[in-house]
């Protein structure tokens, strides 16, 4: 069976600085934030995880979210909750496609 070891570096204190500002700007927003803070958090998430001592870095955007996010809100809402199981599930197909080991200077910006 494979294995590897897993390295999780991140702080209470950078994430609970990440989780006020996404909220506050999700509430002024009326959760139209939704995608891009939604991807922040992945991007510190995979800034703060190694695999093998191999960074992970996030590719994904808010704007590049947004229509799929759309789209499974609106579903859910359609189906009354029915496609909320389906809408989890392509959003971490999402999260997925979008996550890479970082190459040297990826995580700079983040």
């Amino acid at each position: 069976m494979p294995y590897g070891n897993f390295d999780f570096r991140g702080k209470g204190g950078s994430y609970f600085w990440l989780l006020i500002w996404t909220t506050v700007l999700n509430v002024i927003t009326f959760s139209l934030f939704y995608p891009w803070s939604a991807c922040a958090i992945e991007k510190w998430k995979a800034k703060n995880t190694y695999v093998e001592s191999k960074q992970l870095v996030f590719t994904g955007s808010g704007a590049g979210f947004f229509g799929t996010w759309l789209l499974i809100i609106i579903l859910t809402i359609i189906t009354i909750g029915l496609y909320a199981p389906w809408g989890a599930c392509r959003l971490q197909r999402w999260k997925t496609n979008n996550l890479h080991f970082a190459n040297a200077g990826d995580n700079e910006n983040f």
